[in-house]
């Protein structure tokens, strides 16, 4: 099983494309649903229902904030987890807390207030300027999640979480940590956390940026059935 987790302001269904896809059964859980249960959820304690609700020798698929709860997860239970692809994610901030906190709380602000505001804000930012043309398969989140779409700004916000890079070597399975070759800053990321994992393997996706599953779904599909594939043969041959 392969579960796959979604990013900031969008949707379980937005793994709806590649049903199928990754020779592999699939399931898309719906990071929403997390925020209903409980007033708060730390990082920490999201990894570990994500965990908890996995079996072992299942795989992990998170882009962005999805990527992040997956760092999350494989470390809240490392014999667990067979492989996991890491979308476009950050490992964490080493400086700056105060202010992405800050930041953060400015967008749970206007998700609570305007919603259709704030998706039409989050999709101007630069990070998602190579998207705007590829991206039909995205789903937003809707109204109704605002919100948890606000908490996760809170609870799960960058400027909340600890550096997770020391934490890496403790990681055993394979990861392969992906980023778009137009996406600088996410690429520079992966470049540099990915060597800190025991099996990290880091790949570009060409033409991508962000939003890397929706803008090439063709290539993001062969690279993680190449992957899932490479795992498994590994794994007989243990």
């Amino acid at each position: 099983m392969i579960h796959c987790l979604h990013g900031t302001a969008g949707s379980h269904h937005d793994w709806d494309l590649f049903k199928g896809k990754f020779g592999t059964e699939m399931s898309a859980m719906d990071l929403w649903s997390l925020l209903e249960q409980e007033q708060h959820l730390s990082l920490p304690a999201a990894g570990q229902r994500i965990a908890d609700a996995a079996d072992e020798g299942d795989i992990l698929l998170g882009y962005s904030m999805g990527g992040r709860l997956a760092l999350h997860a494989l470390l809240a239970d490392r014999e667990k987890w067979k492989a996991a692809i890491i979308v476009a994610a950050h490992p964490g901030l080493q400086e700056g807390h105060d202010a992405r906190i800050l930041r953060d709380e400015g967008w749970a602000q206007l998700a609570e207030d305007d919603f259709d505001e704030f998706l039409f804000r989050w999709n101007e930012q630069e990070l998602f300027d190579d998207s705007k043309d590829f991206c039909d398969g995205l789903i937003q989140a809707e109204q109704e999640n605002k919100h948890q779409v606000a908490r996760s700004f809170r609870d799960w916000s960058l400027g909340t979480q600890y550096d997770l890079r020391p934490a890496f070597p403790g990681i055993g399975c394979p990861v392969l940590w992906v980023t778009g070759a137009k996406d600088g800053k996410f690429s520079r990321i992966g470049e540099e956390a990915s060597p800190k994992l025991p099996h990290g393997r880091h790949i570009y996706i060409p033409d991508a940026g962000h939003r890397v599953p929706w803008e090439r779904p063709n290539l993001f599909e062969a690279a993680v059935k190449d992957f899932i594939d490479s795992v498994n043969i590994s794994t007989c041959g243990a």
